[in-house]
């Protein structure tokens, strides 16, 4: 069955397909025609390729050369400052050691993993017990600014082997104490011996203490030929007066005449005098003394 609508009712639905067709191509065109437009402007306002600059050529026209320790240091002023302060044999081309650089990543690369190694250039200098260079030479950039820490205290002997030697063979009351107790603060301190003692006498300086007792051997003391008469005073003033009240000969000599080179060394009376007496008279007295006396004062008897 055919059922045909009333006028009324198909007319609006007709106009509103016909409205909405041309409101759809109108969109389509209006984009098409922007696209085109801006394809028109940018090949159109594109700039041409710039022309080389003379200037900028020269920049590149120099072959690239290897980086020098001076060029590391624009970067790296702290280490170039060290090196070039206290590197010793290390100032040298920082390429030497640090083959590979810039290669850090954090989490990928470990820090470690990309410094120099020391065994690369160096054997076992102070042998295994001491393979950890580090330890000591904590900065390779000043190898020998050596900050006392207790792996340098435990090593010491390693490489100052005479000094062990004396330390151990001479005992006094500085083998007592680790070296650090003298030789703080940093490897090569050298300290004042009046750091710990008293001097002899006001005048005393540092290296009058060592003209007689050298540090690792105190006790051994020596001393020149021509050590100052008063050098000895300091300690042994009695014997030096009683010297002088004497009046004899033996007052106008020097100490190191009669204790040559090593203290308490004391020559024998005939080395100087020979024998001044017939064979009786020393057989009956075999010791100068006993009639001389002691030969600082030489009363005779």
């Amino acid at each position: 069955m055919c059922i045909k609508l009333p006028k009324e009712t198909s007319r609006p639905f007709i106009i509103r397909r016909s409205f909405l067709s041309r409101y759809f191509l109108w969109i389509i065109f209006v984009s098409v025609t922007g696209l085109g437009l801006r394809l028109i402007v940018s090949i159109a306002g594109a700039s041409p390729e710039p022309a080389v600059d003379q200037d900028t050529a020269d920049l590149y026209a120099v072959p690239v050369l290897s980086m020098t320790p001076q060029e590391c240091g624009r970067c790296h002023t702290h280490f170039y400052d060290l090196i070039r302060a206290d590197g010793g044999k290390h100032r040298i081309d920082c390429k030497r050691c640090h083959v590979e650089f810039h290669l850090y990543r954090p989490g990928r690369v470990a820090y470690e993993d990309l410094l120099p190694k020391c065994e690369t250039c160096h054997d076992l200098v102070h042998g295994e017990d001491l393979a950890q260079c580090s330890g000591c030479h904590s900065e390779a950039h000043a190898p020998l600014s050596i900050p006392a820490a207790s792996p340098l205290e435990q090593g010491c002997g390693a490489c100052h082997r005479e000094v062990d030697r004396e330390m151990k063979t001479y005992i006094t009351h500085h083998t007592e104490f680790y070296c650090s107790a003298c030789h703080h603060t940093r490897h090569r301190y050298v300290p004042e011996c009046m750091e710990c003692h008293q001097p002899h006498s006001k005048e005393m300086t540092h290296a009058d203490c060592l003209t007689c007792h050298p540090a690792h051997k105190a006790l051994e003391v020596v001393y020149p030929d021509d050590i100052p008469q008063e050098s000895c005073i300091i300690c042994h003033r009695n014997a030096y007066e009683v010297l002088v009240r004497s009046g004899t000969k033996h007052g106008t000599l020097t100490c190191t005449k009669c204790h040559p080179k090593k203290h308490r060394a004391i020559l024998r009376c005939r080395e100087c005098h020979g024998e001044p007496h017939g064979p009786g008279m020393l057989e009956k007295f075999r010791v100068c003394g006993q009639c001389h006396g002691i030969a600082h004062s030489l009363c005779q008897g």
